[in-house]
């Protein structure tokens, strides 16, 4: 389990709460909290950057909207600037958390593209993915080399991007059906050139072909075969682009020992025949 840390950007308390407009991403101070004693944080007026909590050990209660809410292992919660926070050690136990306070031109556009709302109890589950974020982030704050700046913003983002996947039980969920999802697109992306039917995928995601269906259309924006078709000509593209393979050769490549059906796939598909798709390219 973590010991007690904490990490600033400036030596000055007063220079780890402010809102930073130089510079894309900022982190001002991280770190984890272990609190084996009853406490109580309130800030009625809030930061003046984002504040976001992963709660890892213990209960706490938490007041959002005005409202107690219980906190428990595995959930955090994401306060924006000028958003009061007040929370407390509930019960007994040692309470443990990570937290990150950060700012930046970007950091509304990383907030709302990961879709995270504010005081709100985010359901994003045991796993250590997220705390070995924080866990590389407080690297990156003993290291500080040139690379600093960089290497703590990609892994401020990665930290927001596995809450995000998390929380969205379709799109990255680790479990349940959107992870079920996942393992066919993986296997899809591994087995491109193979048959593969959608009665199989189903299977492989433990689900109805017509539940399979719905969720993957709901994940990707096309159907199953739809989207294995747009990964096998993308993939021809490149071999025709990249390499001196004949088309029939491109076509087994990519799953088709037809050399006519893929040429006629490829046509309906881009409006160019393989040979005219090549040449123009080379062009």
């Amino acid at each position: 389990m973590p010991t007690e840390q904490s990490y600033y950007l400036s030596l000055e308390v007063e220079g780890n709460n402010v809102c930073r407009t130089d510079r894309r991403l900022v982190i001002n101070c991280t770190g984890v909290c272990v609190l084996p004693r009853p406490f109580e944080t309130r800030l009625l007026a809030g930061r003046e950057d984002y504040y976001l909590q992963y709660l890892v050990k213990g209960e706490m209660r938490v007041w959002l909207d005005g409202e107690e809410r219980l906190m428990q292992p595995g959930q955090a919660v994401l306060y924006y600037p000028h958003t009061g926070y007040r929370y407390a050690m509930k019960g007994r136990e040692e309470v443990q958390y990570y937290w990150v306070h950060f700012t930046g031109t970007d950091a509304d556009s990383l907030i709302a593209g990961c879709r995270l709302p504010t005081c709100t109890l985010l359901q994003v589950g045991g796993g250590a993915s997220v705390a070995s974020g924080f866990e590389e982030l407080f690297h990156d704050f003993i290291l500080r080399d040139h690379c600093f700046d960089l290497s703590a913003s990609s892994k401020l983002i990665s930290i927001c991007v596995e809450i995000s996947r998390c929380l969205d039980p379709v799109q990255g969920g680790r479990s349940g059906a959107g992870g079920r999802i996942r393992r066919a697109l993986i296997y899809i992306h591994q087995n491109y050139e193979k048959e593969i039917s959608v009665p199989f995928l189903a299977e492989l995601a433990h689900l109805s072909p017509s539940r399979f269906r719905a969720l993957f259309r709901e994940a990707t924006g096309l159907s199953p075969l739809d989207y294995l078709l747009v990964l096998r000509l993308n993939h021809a593209r490149q071999l025709m682009l990249q390499t001196g393979s004949s088309i029939g050769e491109v076509a087994r490549a990519v799953g088709y020992e037809d050399q006519l059906y893929f040429s006629r796939i490829f046509k309906k598909r881009t409006g160019l025949s393989p040979s005219a798709y090549r040449r123009g390219a080379q062009r």
